[in-house]
């Protein structure tokens, strides 16, 4: 026969009379999560990976932000041509915060590199790049 179900007074949900506390427990802790919105029973700040990811990633108070435009990435590449600066390479772009500010994203501080050169500039081979790049930053502000 079973136990008799009762409504639960925060979803109205039927659940049995065994399981009430419970539920009621777990229903009452529910809040909503702030990316997408369902309800949740968690200790965490949102529902899922996922919504963490967008909540903790982006945003106003999140550095690579930038009003209308997605992150620095995107800024970089509606300036300049998504191609390496100093060999061409466009399959894998990497992108160079040239005054080392990674919340500065305007377009004369993002230079589009490949991985290769980026490192280049990271290491003791900076020398070997330097040159170029400098060269490009002052041809793209017009000095």
């Amino acid at each position: 026969m079973g136990y008799p179900k009762i409504a639960c007074p925060k979803c109205d949900r039927e659940v049995g009379n065994n399981t009430l506390r419970r539920h009621v427990e777990s229903c009452l802790g529910k809040r909503p999560c702030p990316v997408c919105g369902k309800d949740f029973v968690s200790r965490a700040a949102t529902c899922s990976y996922s919504c963490s990811n967008t909540h903790f990633r982006t945003g106003k108070d999140h550095s690579t932000y930038k009003a209308g435009k997605s992150n620095y990435r995107s800024m970089c590449f509606l300036h300049h041509e998504r191609k390496c600066v100093v060999c061409g390479e466009n399959k894998i772009v990497s992108v160079h915060h040239v005054n080392g500010v990674h919340g500065d994203n305007r377009p004369e501080n993002l230079i589009p590199l490949c991985p290769t050169h980026h490192q280049y500039w990271h290491s003791a081979y900076r020398d070997e790049v330097e040159s170029i790049i400098e060269e490009y930053v002052k041809v793209f502000i017009g000095v």
